[in-house]
């Protein structure tokens, strides 16, 4: 085994980095061959790294959305006083939340509002497709309160109401 002195350069052949690792993991693990087995590990990351990619952005919208909640939650035990004398108790955590969903969806996705100026002043209605995300209306609200200091709100189906969070 390498001592704490030595170094894999030592000695009458020098090794890689990569190599000289393996040597010593194969050493403190006693297994013999341990390259194999590790050749084998990165080939099954390398075929699973598709799978991991896809479960990813699921996994971090999931977890934003309850981000939200909990910012939602404790905005409103610490504002508990400021209720009972303002009428717009909510406005700060609104735009906290638009400011959060924002920067997911434009840090994320990229994402960019255009023709926000073609929405009239009074009521409006605006339709998306039917293959919408909930993360892209997340973002069109968010990114329309930024701009525009106007609410959208959601029409759905009984059965989205239903999902958890």
């Amino acid at each position: 085994m390498i001592g704490g002195n030595e170094s894999c350069a030592a000695g009458p052949m020098p090794m890689s980095y990569l190599t000289c690792l393996t040597y010593i993991l194969g050493e403190w693990t006693g297994v013999e061959h341990i390259e194999d087995y590790l050749s084998y590990a990165v080939y099954l990351l390398w075929v699973l790294f598709p799978l991991v990619a896809v479960f990813l952005l699921p996994g971090v919208l999931v977890i934003l959305f309850y981000t939200s909640i909990l910012l939602l939650h404790i905005y409103k035990r610490k504002n508990e006083l400021k209720e009972a004398y303002s009428n717009d108790f909510w406005d700060g955590a609104r735009q906290m939340l638009a400011t959060l969903w924002d920067g997911h969806g434009r840090i994320w996705h990229g994402y960019e509002l255009h023709g926000a100026e073609n929405i009239p002043e009074g009521p409006g209605l605006v339709v998306f497709y039917h293959g919408a995300t909930p993360a892209d209306c997340v973002y069109f609200m968010a990114r329309l309160l930024i701009q525009k200091k106007r609410y959208c709100h959601v029409v759905a189906d009984h059965f989205v109401f239903r999902l958890p969070g």
